[in-house]
């Protein structure tokens, strides 16, 4: 039996591995207690002149926890580092994280997500009010003991607001589906991060399902930047909260206080709620100086995401397109889209030979409005145009000219550009004045539609013209699935 601290911890069997080390079961022998151990493993491959990096991420782990005192946060009893080796003793806790919980008994009731959304709240507040962002919340993270609170765990990419970043080279470290928006793009760290990701694994408590896990990374990222999860087994002010935590806008989105009013409201307290009405600069919280009452860290082990997607999200690959609005007469260059959402909005789908709509006709129905066709995956090309003051299913919204030389060779921007493009002018056209009627967010819902790589590229056809489509297309329905009997967007 291994024995590290000069013998006074054994290492009884090994808990759990991961990316950056592996977890054990200790015993203390001087206290007679047992107690976690997490030793720290260099990932293979990581050049020596890197492996510092490692190294101080995890004694970065106990001096960030060392500032917080929650019960919600693990206790560190001890730091070794021996024979080479970094080793945190801390608090043992019997119980299976969320992830397992759900795995194993389904979806939380919504007094246990209630009670589960104040706990990890109060763990956030602490790392907030202490400069610290912990960049990793997520329900593998969170341990769910038989008795007492649920516990953070894991600060070990946590970042402290007045540190500098420790990222290995060519990598950032996280879960892409409890990534806010912003952080996927690029963004400075905020505490905004956190109050996304406590939303997301919210969801996933409450529906038993991720929001935006699909089945590659880069279709979850994609997911995140475009996507407005729907839940289905949660009503009330429980859905007010999860979806006011996932507010794309980070500006928009549920702070610390509202969250604690509508947590409350779950619990039976009836309290009005200040949900935010405009746009606030995401600033993290002031750092609290002082001596700390006590240490927390964590047992789950953080996820090493591959460094090519991360390279081109973080070189901002997801803002600038170049291009115009279809028959607009002008183009713009590398400008910067600003973000835009809305709960109206639909996931986006693809249009081409090899799309989740197999068309070439979309663009002859600029301005119309169309009868017996409803964008989805797998629907024939629209057919029957009408007027607009007759029932029609849906009509159009905008185009937007990605590239205004269709008959030149121009390479592909990828899906997620076109999806991050497409999604922002779609929604700021949806919201403008120049579609009618109240309640629009609940009345009406919209859809982005993006060309292939297939339908990007240029073709020359039967009668000798070079054409490709590079149209970005918007089209607007009923949130219902009913007809509409009237136009919605102006000058129609």
């Amino acid at each position: 039996m291994r024995e590290v601290g000069n013998g006074r911890y054994q290492l009884v069997r090994e808990l759990g591995r991961g990316g950056m080390g592996a977890v054990w079961l200790g015993l203390d022998t001087m206290l007679g207690r047992e107690v976690a151990v997490k030793e720290l493993m260099v990932p293979g491959g990581v050049p020596h002149d890197e492996r510092a990096v490692y190294q101080e991420r995890v004694l970065r782990e106990a001096r960030i926890a060392s500032r917080l005192a929650d019960p919600a946060v693990v206790t560190v009893y001890d730091l070794i580092k021996e024979h080479d080796q970094t080793y945190i003793v801390m608090e043992l806790i019997k119980g299976p994280t969320l992830t397992e919980l759900v795995d194993r008994d389904g979806p939380l009731s919504t007094a246990a997500v209630a009670a589960l959304a104040g706990q990890l709240l109060s763990a956030l507040e602490a790392a907030h009010e202490s400069g610290v962002v912990h960049r990793d919340v997520k329900p593998g993270n969170v341990m769910v003991p038989v008795k007492g609170s649920a516990k953070l765990t894991d600060f070990g990419i946590a970042q402290a607001l007045d540190d500098p970043r420790l990222t290995a080279t060519g990598s950032l470290i996280g879960s892409p589906a409890y990534m806010s928006p912003e952080r996927v793009s690029g963004g400075a760290a905020s505490p905004a991060w956190d109050m996304w990701a406590l939303g997301a694994t919210l969801f996933f408590a409450a529906e038993g399902r991720g929001a935006f896990e699909r089945d590659s990374t880069s279709a979850t990222i994609l997911a995140v930047m475009t996507e407005r999860p729907e839940p289905r087994l949660t009503s009330g002010p429980l859905v007010e909260l999860i979806m006011g935590l996932l507010e794309p806008d980070p500006g928009l989105r549920l702070r610390a206080p509202q969250a604690q009013q509508l947590i409350n409201r779950i619990a039976g307290q009836s309290q009005p709620v200040d949900l935010p009405t405009q746009r606030v600069s995401p600033s993290p919280r002031p750092v609290k100086r002082g001596r700390a009452m006590a240490i927390g860290v964590g047992l789950s082990l953080p996820v090493l995401v591959g460094a090519v997607v991360f390279l081109v999200l973080n070189q901002g690959s997801l803002f600038g397109l170049t291009g115009g609005r279809a028959g607009s007469g002008n183009t713009t260059t590398s400008t910067t889209v600003p973000a835009a959402s809305s709960r109206a909005m639909q996931p986006v789908l693809t249009v081409g030979p090899d799309g989740d709509i197999k068309s070439e006709l979309l663009g002859a129905y600029r301005e119309s409005c169309i009868n017996n066709w409803i964008p989805a995956k797998g629907v024939p090309d629209p057919k029957s145009r009408v007027g607009c003051y007759g029932p029609h299913d849906v009509e159009w919204l905008d185009s937007i000219l990605v590239n205004a030389e269709p008959e030149k060779d121009v390479p592909y921007p990828s899906l997620e550009e076109l999806a991050r493009r497409g999604g922002s002018e779609c929604t700021q056209k949806f919201l403008s004045a120049e579609v009618t009627g109240q309640n629009k967010e609940d009345t009406l819902r919209y859809w982005v539609i993006v060309p292939t790589a297939t339908a990007w590229q240029l073709k020359t056809t039967s009668g000798g013209y070079r054409t490709s489509d590079r149209i970005i297309y918007c089209f607007v329905g009923k949130a219902d699935g009913g007809k509409l009997t009237d136009p919605v967007v102006a000058d129609k």
